[in-house]
């Protein structure tokens, strides 16, 4: 454990490491076959009318956030935790041309989502991983909700199904995709948050859901 606070302690074997996480990434995007599934609705927002949206996946899935940038074709701002393993990720994410707003439900959130705000206030969309350390895995928290109703933004639920995977003990089994994979990445129908957020949460959780089954993703 003091070999892992050093390495998030010293910049720059934090950026190392992400430098090295980014070259993975560049690795696996390369040698692997990457499909896009977009319901109809999705196409129509970001694609003909250039519409902010607000990307939502499960945190296991983070790995595969830069690959929007494939579909967005536009500046994507993504959320991560304000702790310090998670700045190892932030470099990754920036080499590969996605912008990073720090924050949690435990640390500067509420900082986070104004950020979050004005961005889609500029008509970029970002990128939520929904679920979190704090509470079960697939369980929506109530931020995303919130930030839909306070921008009008849609949700895009978004779910991801890779052939070749090595999935990590953590908390929420996260993906690491292996190269030379055949990837679907599953874009479900834009949903638009009105009413109690519990109502918002359950609803993003069965998108969540439906388009984890259109992808043919394989439980975790």
């Amino acid at each position: 454990m003091a070999k892992k606070r050093t390495l998030f302690n010293n910049r720059l074997l934090a950026t190392l490491a992400g430098v090295l996480l980014n070259a993975y990434g560049e690795l696996f995007r390369r040698t692997s076959r990457i499909r896009f599934q977009a319901h109809p609705g999705v196409e129509q927002l970001v694609k003909e009318q250039g519409s902010a949206v607000i990307f939502a996946l499960w945190h296991r899935h983070a790995f595969f956030v830069p690959l929007l940038r494939g579909f967005q074709r536009q500046p994507i701002t993504v959320l991560l935790s304000a702790h310090r393993d998670a700045q190892i990720v932030a470099v990754a994410v920036r080499l590969r041309g996605l912008k990073v707003v720090a924050g949690s439900s435990t640390r500067g959130g509420l900082k986070a989502y104004l950020q979050l705000r004005r961005v889609l206030d500029q008509r970029q969309s970002v990128c939520i991983t929904p679920d979190g350390p704090k509470g079960p895995a697939e369980q929506v928290k109530a931020g995303v909700i919130h930030l839909a109703q306070l921008s009008g933004c849609a949700i895009v639920p978004v779910a991801v199904a890779c052939s070749r995977v090595h999935r990590l003990r953590s908390w929420d089994r996260s993906v690491l995709p292996l190269p030379f994979s055949r990837v679907v990445i599953a874009l479900g129908e834009p949903l638009r948050s009105e009413g109690p957020l519990e109502k918002g949460q359950d609803h993003l959780a069965a998108g969540l859901r439906q388009a984890a089954a259109w992808a043919g993703e394989s439980s975790p």
